[in-house]
């Protein structure tokens, strides 16, 4: 058994995620209070009461990375490990943290300014995304040129599901053109900007600048990167503030870990979205989450020590 572990990305959270772990592992409630402690605030009324504040955009990338180091901890504990990690977009975070690229108080730090400087590109900069499905990448790819103003493929999730981004009626347009082209569904996403284009330059400057006075190190096992859809070689700095302007190839990294012998993936966080993105993919490895005891008591049972 060869394991990858993958971690969800922004857009699947729910108020109460992590709760049960909360309650039955000392070692996550230690992880909550050390995340109190160092952003100032309670992070975990927000997380298990306050839908407005969860799905405010400062708070929600922190309040996933909280939950990444919770299970992790919880992981460890049971003795489960990969020598191997990916994540969707917010999520390559908790995989920088699997892979100590840096130490969880300094992780809550990146995350929080992260999410600041992209909200201040998302709203001085405006823009939609839309989730495109039923057409794969190299037909969306080839309409984008019909259209007039700045708009592009922003997430590669799986086969015949892509997400684009851009500029509103840039996007629009393309979702439109999609639809009558064949795609089954254009669905307009909840999100606060144009994330992973050029709309983010400005976000992608201020977090660099901000980086240059982080001590990170380079990561201790196998990370697969969203920007390339491989592995990650060189200057993390880089890799972390191209992120925000960049595509999520996350199929792309799925791929590559198939090719290279991994048949079992874990995926990290609420829901099971990069589970079925999985499933698209390659029916015949083995998935697996954890985000509750029911779903961490399935994992142990398969994968367990």
């Amino acid at each position: 058994m060869k394991t990858a572990f993958m971690f969800a990305g922004q857009g699947s959270q729910y108020v109460g995620m992590c709760k049960e772990l909360y309650d039955n592992h000392s070692c996550v409630r230690e992880v909550f209070e050390q995340a109190n402690k160092t952003l100032g605030y309670d992070i975990s009324n927000i997380i298990f009461n306050d839908d407005i504040k969860l799905n405010d955009t400062k708070y929600t990338q922190l309040s996933m990375f909280v939950m990444y180091q919770a299970i992790l901890k919880v992981l460890e504990k049971h003795g489960i490990s990969s020598s191997c990690s990916f994540g969707l977009s917010l999520g390559e975070y908790g995989a920088y943290l699997h892979n100590k690229v840096f130490d969880f108080e300094t992780g809550l730090k990146l995350v929080e300014q992260r999410g600041l400087a992209m909200n201040k590109a998302a709203n001085a900069n405006p823009g939609r995304m839309y989730a495109i499905l039923g057409m794969e990448a190299d037909v969306l790819e080839s309409l984008i040129d019909r259209v007039k103003g700045y708009v592009k493929i922003a997430n590669y999730n799986t086969y015949g599901q892509l997400v684009i981004s851009g500029e509103s009626e840039a996007a629009d347009e393309l979702a439109e053109l999609a639809k009558s082209s064949g795609a089954k569904r254009a669905i307009m996403l909840n999100t606060s900007g144009a994330f992973h284009t050029d709309l983010m330059k400005t976000a992608s400057i201020e977090f660099s600048k901000y980086l240059d006075s982080i001590e990170l190190h380079e990561p201790q096992k196998q990370l697969l990167i969203n920007t390339t859809g491989t592995y990650y070689e060189s200057n993390i700095k880089k890799v972390m503030s191209d992120q925000i302007i960049n595509s999520v190839r996350f199929y792309q990294m799925v791929e590559k870990c198939l090719e290279d012998g991994y048949d079992t993936f874990i995926e990290i966080g609420p829901k099971t979205t990069l589970s079925s993105f999985v499933k698209k993919i390659n029916k015949d490895v083995t998935i697996l989450n954890v985000e509750d005891s029911k779903s961490l008591q399935t994992t142990l049972s398969i994968v367990g020590v």
